[in-house]
């Protein structure tokens, strides 16, 4: 008996698949490949998770609201040569953003013929309060530079979500075309 209990829930874990990704053409510039359950996130979310005077160019989550995705861009004044520095420079932010950083992958790599520096981290931040829990995430970045805009493309989810995610955020950023 408990070795079926065992095996249905094995091959029920081993079955999961995760969403098909559809493509989504954001712009004459970029397109990304994400899961077909996701939504744009409504501008209530917006507003209540990203406080931002600059709008991204696209945020997308699932039904839970756990796992998001989202694409930014900015006009800069880094050129496609500066990547590497640009990369060291946001590696440096991230540590100041979160209390501990636990890296799992960075450094650049080449998506459909352009250069992205990526960082493919956990990361902790303390409660403030007596009223406040830990919030542990896994994060999968990505930053670009073309032709005087840098875009950032960002799929977050909640560390505890991490292995049935990890696989479709690894994807999701391999599938990336941005125009050059």
């Amino acid at each position: 008996m408990q070795k079926s209990i065992f095996f249905l829930i094995t091959l029920a874990l081993f079955s999961f698949t995760a969403d098909e990704l559809v493509k989504v053409k954001l712009n004459k510039e970029v397109t990304v490949y994400i899961p077909e359950s996701f939504t744009p996130m409504t501008a209530e979310d917006m507003k209540i998770r990203y406080q931002s005077y600059r709008v991204p160019l696209a945020l997308y989550t699932d039904d839970s609201r756990l796992v998001e995705f989202g694409v930014n861009r900015s006009f800069t004044q880094w050129q496609e040569n500066d990547l590497a520095m640009m990369g060291k420079f946001y590696e440096a932010s991230l540590s100041e953003l979160y209390d501990k950083v636990t890296y799992i992958d960075k450094g650049i790599k080449e998506v459909n013929g352009h250069q992205f520096v990526y960082f493919e981290f956990n990361s902790l931040v303390y409660p403030e309060n007596d009223y406040q829990d830990s919030v542990k995430k896994y994060t999968y970045l990505m930053y670009a530079l073309s032709e005087g805009a840098s875009y950032i493309f960002n799929f977050t989810c909640e560390k505890s979500l991490q292995k049935k995610w990890q696989p479709t955020a690894q994807k999701v950023m391999s599938q990336i075309q941005l125009k050059n």
